[in-house]
Order: structure tokens, then C-alpha cells, then sequence
């Protein structure tokens, strides 16, 4: 047990990860899926089951660019080792069999044979077929449903090592070339989901401080990343981005020269090409689709209809394929949703109405019983109380009870795993898995409106779960274990949390966040503050 949290206490976490699950007994592939059972037929089962037809049928009409011995983009070799170097370890090797671990002990050689490699790419829009090769391989989603099933599966795509690298180098490229609208929150440097859920909340409260109601509608797109056609992406490549293009012509080639084969139980099936979708694990896969529907957000934000504070339209938020719609009217909203259907029918996408839903946050003390139906697609979008966004609840209420409840019952499972499988470890090794695993508090920063009674339960259950680890008294002084043991106690841990969100906002330079910043009247502010205050 000290030799796996050592792994951990030095940040070697595939080795940590690896040591940690050969404790359980893991369960072996099922013998039979959806009736059939010999693994080559499995594979083939998934294959026709993961390969998705596109709805669009477009017809790419742009000249290719002809090959030149004059282009834009070259990489050196600097900034290829710089790329290797900070790649992520552990991850699963492709069809050759190689990691990145190979590549960053190769010696200081191979990074100017690939930098060749890669500019003789770019510059014919060419690559060779076994770098495009790909492994699909097939995960269960739910470990207590039914392993035989199917559509209990989803897949991870394993691309060689050097795809790997150059993919890296192309997203770099992208984000020069990118202008993203400023509410799209995913994938995107100093943005995030605690970002993404504050704004929602500062919009709502500032609506019915105001005695305006604020109607949140929780768009849900069917296999988004799966369905984004290539010709329109190609178009928008070309016509929305400063991107050289060879870059545009080099992912062309990539994308319709892709050969995919899901792997079972040793067996391949046989290999397919997608019609459409991004790669998935692909690292430049999250903003080509931030840039499939920019100008969806664009239109929104531009229809001066919905949410607003002090000139900005804050009337959509969005972390990659999740959006909200903020309007202080139904009718407002039907606006909204109107632009939403006309895009996703130009753009080969489908909006799941029966998974959408509407949530009303009253003014004062107003209650909405007879709202007016607000459908989508034709069909009558649900409305609800309560909302998991992000991660996070929102209640009709505004208040953060049930968030504060879904912590409290994430960290009673993490500390009681970590108090059974490591009970027989060192003192120092539990209180590194404590800190690791017991003090992430997901948006405690955005808690400003709670009951004395959620947020006890949750300050007791996190000194309960200290006690338990290290085996002290049940009524000893909280503050004083914590103080003895250098470890942080439930407040100091919040008012980090809240000073770390703090600056990132206030700092920030998104138009949104900068309007949430600089209002000083702003509910979550003044609780910021509060908390310390005191």
C-alpha cells in the first residue's frame, strides 16, 4: 500500500492507476453480445453500430489547392520535441504498438526526423495510410448494467503515436486561427464549467432580484460530435478561420482517408471510414466543433432577444454541446429555439426534445403553474424544478441544498474506499490520498444560498471521514486534528476555492465574465466577500 500511494505522492499516476485496479478482480469480456458470440462477429456487431450515416449530402466544390514547393506552416524541430514532451502519459498504444514514452526517450535525433516528416505531409496534403489507421475498441458504460447489451458500450479510438503528435501540433495551429464566440466555455484556456455554471446563475438572479422571471431552457443534442458533416466544416475552415490551406486540405485527407477497425477480443472486424463526426479522442476534434456551431451562438447573441446585463446578451451558454437558452419570456424563448431548429436542419444535427428541459426560476414569490407549452422539433419540452447542469443542480428555488447534498454523498463513497482498501498505510501516505480525494468540493465556490442544515452535514461528514482515516476519537477537536496534521479544514478549503474563482473572473478577459466580474451588487460577490470577511 506505501509503494502505491508513493507513486501517487510522486506523480506517477499510470503506475498508481495500474497497482490500484490489479486490487480488483476485474471481470472478463461476456461470452455473448446481443446473441452473437464468435468475436469476430462481435466486432463487426460494433462496427455497424458505431459507423453513423450523415443526414447531409454535400458536395465539396472548392479547387483543391495545388502542391507547392512555397507553403505557410512549417514546424521545427524545437517545437516538435516541446510537443512530445509535454504529452500525457499512460495512454493506450495504437495498432503499432507504440506510446509516448517512446518517443520522449527516442534521444534528440527523432524530433528532426519527424519535423521532416511532418512538413513533407503539409505540404503534399498527404499522409501515409498506416498513421491513419485506428483501433476502435469498445467500453461499457454502466459496470451494473448488462454487460451483453450492446448499447451499454460506447467507443475510444486509438490512434498511433506519431497521429498523436501531429494532432497536437495541428491544435496548436487551430488556436491561432480560431475566433471563438465568448459564450462557448468548453475546451478553452482560463474557462471552465464553474465559469460556465456562474454565469447562468449571476443572469438568474440579477432577472428576479429585478421581480423578472427568468425561463432556462437545457438544450440536449443527439450525438452532436458524431454528426457534424465534412463539407460544411470544411466551409467554415475556409471561410470563418485564417487557417493556411494546407492545414484545411491536410485534415480533408485525414478525415476521408481514416481507416477504423473495432477490436474484440483480439479479433478486427472490418475496416469502415466515417461519413461524418469528428475523431473521437482526437485532440483537435473539441474546437472544430466549437467552430461547427460558432455561428449558431453568434446568432443568438446577435437577435437582441433574451437574457441581457447592462448592453451584453447573455442569452445562451455553452459548454461544447451543452447550451442553455436564458429568456425573461416564453416568448422570448420561442424565438431562440426557432434559430436553434433552422441551424441544426442546415447543419445535419438533431436536438433530443424528450431529453431537453425547461426550468422556470419565479420572480419573488410568483408561482407559475399554467406556462405556456414551448416545444422543439414539434414536440412539448418537459418542464422541471430541478436541473443537473454541468455537474451541478440549479432549482426552481436558487437555492444550493441539493448540490450541496450530491458533495456529501460523493465524499462519503471516496472516503470510505479510501478508509477500507487503505487501512493498513502510514499515516503520511493517508494523508496524501486524503487531500487528493477527499477535498475537490466541485462548484463550492458558487454556493451563496444554502441552509445552515446542508452545509453542516457536509463540514461534519468531511472531519467524520478524517477522524475515520486516521482512526482518531469520534468527538475530537476538529480544528485541532486538522491543525496538528497540516491539512485544511472545510472553511479554509471554500474560502481557497472562492478566492481561486475569484481572480480567474475578475481577470478574465471574456465579454460575459467581465460583465459578472465588475458588478459589484452581484449576490455571489457580496457572499465572496462575506465569506472572507469572517
Amino acid at each position: 500500500m506505501d509503494r502505491i500511494v508513493s507513486c501517487h505522492d510522486n506523480k506517477d499516476f499510470p503506475n498508481f492507476w495500474r497497482k490500484t485496479n490489479a486490487l480488483n478482480v476485474k471481470t472478463g469480456l461476456p461470452v455473448s453480445v446481443d446473441g452473437v458470440s464468435e468475436p469476430a462477429s462481435i466486432a463487426n456487431l460494433f462496427k455497424n453500430k458505431f459507423v453513423i450515416k450523415s443526414p447531409l449530402v454535400l458536395v465539396d466544390d472548392r479547387p483543391e489547392v495545388q502542391t507547392s514547393e512555397h507553403y505557410h506552416i512549417r514546424f521545427t524541430a524545437k517545437e516538435v520535441a516541446e510537443t512530445i514532451r509535454q504529452m500525457k502519459r499512460g495512454k493506450s498504444p495504437g495498432h503499432d504498438s507504440l506510446s509516448i514514452e517512446h518517443l520522449q526517450h527516442a534521444g534528440s535525433h527523432l524530433p528532426r526526423v519527424l519535423s521532416m516528416f511532418i512538413n513533407f505531409c503539409i505540404a503534399h496534403s498527404y499522409l501515409p495510410d498506416a498513421l491513419m489507421k485506428t483501433i476502435v475498441v469498445p467500453i461499457i458504460k454502466n459496470n451494473s448494467g448488462d454487460a451483453s447489451d450492446a448499447n451499454n458500450y460506447r467507443p475510444i479510438s486509438l490512434a498511433t503515436v506519431v497521429a498523436k503528435v501531429f494532432d497536437s501540433m495541428l491544435d496548436k495551429q487551430l488556436s491561432k486561427h480560431l475566433s471563438i464566440h465568448d459564450a462557448q466555455f468548453g475546451f478553452r484556456a482560463g474557462l471552465s464549467t464553474e465559469a460556465a455554471i456562474l454565469c447562468v446563475k449571476h443572469t438568474v438572479k440579477y432577472y428576479t432580484d429585478r421581480k423578472t422571471p427568468v425561463y432556462a431552457c437545457f438544450l440536449d443534442l443527439s450525438k452532436a460530435f458524431d454528426l457534424v458533416s465534412y463539407g460544411v466544416l470544411w466551409k467554415k475552415l475556409y471561410e470563418d478561420t485564417t487557417m493556411p490551406d494546407e492545414l484545411i486540405e491536410l485534415f480533408k485527407y485525414w478525415y476521408t482517408h481514416q481507416d477504423n477497425a473495432v477490436r474484440w477480443a483480439g479479433s478486427l472486424s472490418d475496416s469502415y471510414r466515417l461519413e461524418c463526426g469528428v475523431r473521437q479522442g482526437g485532440l483537435t476534434s473539441p474546437k472544430l466543433f466549437s467552430l461547427y456551431v460558432n455561428r449558431l451562438i453568434g446568432a443568438l447573441s446577435g437577435s437582441m432577444v433574451g437574457c441581457s446585463i447592462d448592453g451584453t446578451f447573455i442569452n445562451n451558454i455553452n459548454y461544447a454541446d451543452d447550451m442553455v437558452l436564458l429568456a425573461p419570456s416564453i416568448s422570448a424563448l420561442r424565438k431562440l429555439l426557432h434559430i436553434c431548429e433552422n441551424f441544426a436542419i442546415a447543419h445535419g444535427l438533431k436536438y433530443n426534445a424528450l431529453k431537453s428541459e425547461l426550468l422556470v426560476f419565479p420572480a419573488g414569490n410568483k408561482c407559475y403553474l399554467n406556462i405556456p407549452p414551448v416545444t422543439l422539433s414539434g414536440t412539448r419540452i418537459k418542464t422541471v424544478t430541478k436541473y443537473k447542469y454541468l455537474g451541478h443542480w440549479l432549482t426552481a428555488t436558487q437555492t444550493d441544498d441539493n448540490d450541496i447534498e450530491r458533495e456529501r454523498r460523493a465524499l462519503a463513497v471516496r472516503s470510505n474506499m479510501i478508509i477500507r482498501r487503505f487501512a493498513a498505510c502510514s499515516k503520511g501516505v493517508k494523508l496524501i490520498l486524503f487531500r487528493a480525494y477527499c477535498q475537490s468540493f466541485y462548484t463550492c465556490s458558487l454556493w451563496c444560498q444554502f441552509s445552515q442544515r446542508a452545509y453542516s452535514a457536509l463540514r461534519v461528514q468531511y472531519n467524520n471521514a478524517f477522524r475515520a482515516l486516521l482512526g482518531l476519537p469520534r468527538y475530537c477537536s476538529a480544528s485541532g486534528m486538522f491543525a496538528e496534521a497540516r491539512v485544511d479544514g472545510f472553511a479554509a478549503i471554500r474560502r481557497k476555492r472562492i478566492a481561486s474563482l475569484m481572480a480567474r473572473v475578475r481577470g478574465s478577459r471574456n465579454t460575459i465574465l467581465e460583465v459578472v466580474g465588475s458588478r459589484m451588487d452581484s449576490p455571489v460577490y457580496k457572499h465572496w466577500v462575506n465569506v472572507h470577511v469572517h
